[in-house]
């Protein structure tokens, strides 16, 4: 994939993940408000219901009251005593108060000129008394009228003397049956000299900034010049929605943030691979260029053995056989390297622990390198400083982890290596630290040095030679020991690895 292509691809997902986040953004957003406004209605209607209560309570007052102490017209007697035995106006009275007239008659018969009439048996015929209607209509009105007297007359009271009842237990059932169970203020206030205030209720009353508080007429009349009003609020109202919000949002911020994960983690994935592919691509050059140059000297020196022209002596023979066995070697060893990574991928990897010396391993390998630089005009200087040197490890493998490190100081040095090696113990471990005085590795470069197939930059890909497995290499076995390894280095002066081992105890 070009670098272009995968430019593009970033932009489009980023834009993407903008997006969405703007969309969830702007629908939290929405989703609070009509939570708020479905709260405030639910509110505001609990908050009416117990004003009509208190409404209520008045109202079931004043019946309580005239019950009690209005006393009606007496009931008539039993004996009607109706007319002509007496007062015609007097009977029909007591009959209304009554409800009904009853008249009887007996079956008999009629003759007349079309024929015979016959009347049934004895009837009963109720005449509905409006004596009675009038006397429960003249009652009605008698009590409205006492009604009217009896809310003229608390309309004049404090508003904190017309509630019979309790507000407080009345709001908190009113709120509780609408759902809601958060604690709360109330207060009643009235306008006293042209100014509200708390009449009754939490006198400590005082709802913070930004609260939002509601309130409805209480006793409402038109034509009242003082308006009462209950108010109400709730202190932990907004720590509620916020809770109520979190778990709206959560899940969506969840979401949301392993969505934006799962696309740097995509993007990092692409740029390493871009990354590995070149890195890849320069090591199959790389080697094609190593393994190129041994079998162009081994076919070059093969065909001047078969050359019948040339005169063929027993110096030159030996030359050029030996010409052939040296790149013969170098070229097994080269591939001997890379078979010998694909088998530390597969795990396939088998050490043979031992106790061993690592004063001695460091001694022997110093001397044999010692003389390869004496011959380029270099030189290694060695310091044994171990008192407690062994270790239980692999003396193959560490050995190669010395010589890649002193060859790695050796290829990135200037005209003439300067390198100096030594051992130390410190708090259980002994240490071996390889140091150069070479073209030294920047910050961006040292945190990519032991990944497989990565060489330090130096311009042309072929001048240092190597695969780039070599610290990959040392990392592994080092770390197969229980081991660590660290490194510091300055561009232009130099390098300095140390490696860590656990003494045996």
């Amino acid at each position: 994939m070009s670098k272009k292509m995968i430019n593009i691809l970033a932009i489009i997902m980023a834009v993407a993940v903008v997006a969405m986040i703007s969309v969830q953004l702007i629908t939290i957003n929405k989703t609070a408000k009509l939570v708020e406004k479905d709260n405030n209605l639910v509110v505001t209607r609990a908050l009416k219901d117990a004003v009509d209560m208190c409404d209520m309570w008045e109202v079931t007052h004043f019946y309580e009251l005239d019950a009690q102490y209005f006393i009606p017209d007496p009931k008539p007697s039993k004996g009607l005593g109706l007319f002509p035995n007496s007062d015609a106006s007097e009977s029909f009275n007591k009959l209304g108060r009554s409800s009904k007239l009853a008249i009887s008659y007996d079956q008999r018969t009629i003759s007349t000129s079309n024929g015979v009439i016959t009347f049934g048996k004895t009837q009963t015929i109720i005449i509905p008394s409006m004596q009675s209607s009038y006397d429960r209509l003249s009652e009605k009105q008698s009590q409205d009228l006492r009604f009217q007297s009896y809310m003229l007359e608390r309309s004049e009271m404090k508003v904190q003397d017309r509630i019979i009842g309790d507000v407080r237990h009345e709001l908190d059932l009113q709120l509780q049956e609408a759902g809601i169970f958060l604690p709360f203020k109330y207060c009643v206030k009235s306008s006293i000299n042209g100014k509200m205030e708390i009449v009754m209720g939490d006198m400590d009353y005082h709802p913070a900034k930004g609260t939002r508080e509601y309130k409805t007429a209480l006793f409402y009349d038109p034509s009242s010049p003082k308006p009462n009003f209950l108010f109400v609020y709730f202190p932990d109202q907004h720590s509620e929605q916020i809770k109520a919000m979190t778990n709206f949002v959560l899940p969506s911020l969840i979401l949301t943030l392993i969505i934006i994960g799962i696309f740097v983690f995509t993007l990092q994935i692409i740029l390493r691979q871009k990354k590995l592919s070149q890195i890849k691509n320069d090591f199959i050059n790389n080697m094609t260029h190593e393994l190129k140059t041994p079998i162009s000297t081994i076919s070059l020196a093969s065909q001047m053995l078969k050359d019948n022209s040339l005169v063929h002596s027993a110096s030159s023979i030996d030359h050029i056989s030996g010409v052939i066995l040296d790149e013969s070697k170098r070229l097994s060893t080269q591939v001997e390297k890379v078979l010998q990574m694909a088998v530390f991928n597969e795990g396939k990897l088998k050490l043979k622990f031992t106790a061993i010396d690592l004063n001695q391993i460091v001694s022997q390998a110093a001397s044999n390198f010692g003389i390869r630089l004496t011959n380029s005009g270099g030189s290694l200087d060695t310091s044994i400083q171990a008192y407690d040197p062994v270790i239980n490890g692999d003396e193959v493998h560490i050995t190669n982890v010395i010589f890649n490190l002193l060859d790695n100081a050796e290829k990135y040095s200037k005209e003439s290596p300067k390198i100096e090696i030594l051992t130390e113990n410190k708090s259980g471990w002994v240490i071996v630290q390889i140091r150069d005085y070479g073209i030294g590795i920047s910050k961006e470069n040292l945190t990519q040095i032991f990944e497989r197939f990565y060489r330090i930059p130096t311009g042309n890909v072929h001048n240092v030679k190597g695969f780039g497995l070599g610290l990959s290499y040392v990392k592994r076995i080092v770390e197969e020991h229980h081991g660590k390894i660290k490194v510091e280095s300055t561009v232009g002066k130099g390098t300095k690895f140390r490696i860590f081992f656990p003494v045996i105890k």
